[in-house]
């Protein structure tokens, strides 16, 4: 594919990353004397320097955020490590190239677990309209981050958070963390349909979450109706991205492949609504 190709070129090819290296001379050795020594007779094992601790300390539980601003790409990074190890995290870049005139972006959700400095990680990344599952080992600290394609340094989370946010400063996980409970369902289409109806109820405080599986460049129509004009939905993207707000009808362009979330609440009291959905 020609994304990808171009993506392998924009961040192999263009981005190297150096490696500096230095050598330290070892000291003279001291000249001898003239005069006669008796010989040292001591066992050199005893003498010899302690072998060098190779080993490195497992990173602490918390979050971690890195970036990096190269001359053709800026990326941003967030991990959390829990307390078992396993790692789960998110990253988000833009990739320009004004010479051929590309622009582009990408967003990736990384999971896996760390063992020393060692993270292996499983990646997910999503590309204009098409996804990509990789497999990585990345070398972390709490100061830096080496992938294979570049190495990102520690940053401010509240300055990385932005990257994630939409105009109003909310992402998609915000959505959902004032809930009271999240009841998530997966919604098919019948055979043969591109629609389906959805009639349903939601207890002021509480969130119906409606997962739908849709290819990237595809279109979603949703219109809500509620007996007392008082729901509202919600429109995340796989990767995170919140693309609508407090809406009772919308058509959503969608810009990645994988499960939507179509989040609906109460605006105020208990809501009785219906819910459709269509992707012609």
């Amino acid at each position: 594919m020609l994304v990808r190709k171009f993506l392998a070129l924009a961040i192999l090819g263009v981005i190297p990353i150096a490696i500096a290296c230095t050598e330290q001379s070892r000291p003279p050795a001291p000249e001898s004397s003239s005069s006669s020594a008796a010989p040292d007779l001591s066992d050199s094992s005893a003498s010899s320097e302690p072998p060098l601790d190779t080993s490195t300390e497992a990173i602490a539980p918390g979050q971690y955020c890195y970036s990096a601003d190269l001359p053709t790409q800026s990326t941003v990074l967030r991990l959390t490590v829990a307390a078992d190890q396993t790692v789960t995290g998110d990253s988000r870049a833009t990739i320009s190239n004004e010479a051929q005139n590309y622009y582009s972006s990408y967003a990736q959700k990384i999971s896996g677990s760390v063992e020393g400095d060692q993270l292996a990680a499983q990646i997910r990344t999503w590309i204009e309209y098409d996804v990509q599952d990789t497999e990585e080992t990345w070398s972390i600290t709490p100061s830096k981050v080496a992938t294979p394609d570049m190495e990102l340094a520690s940053a401010d989370c509240e300055e990385v958070r932005s990257r994630f946010t939409n105009e109003a400063g909310l992402e998609a996980s915000d959505l959902l963390d004032s809930a009271t409970a999240v009841h998530t369902e997966q919604v098919q289409f019948e055979a043969g349909r591109n629609s389906t109806v959805i009639n349903h109820a939601v207890i002021r405080g509480e969130r119906d979450v409606y997962l739908l599986n849709a290819q990237g460049g595809q279109q979603m129509e949703i219109a809500l109706t509620s007996t007392k004009q008082n729901a509202a939905f919600d429109v995340v993207s796989p990767s995170g991205d919140i693309l609508t707000t407090e809406a009772q009808s919308e058509t959503v362009l969608l810009p990645h492949t994988g499960d939507y979330q179509v989040i609906v609440g109460s605006t105020r009291g208990n809501a009785t609504y219906e819910l459709e959905i269509s992707i012609p």
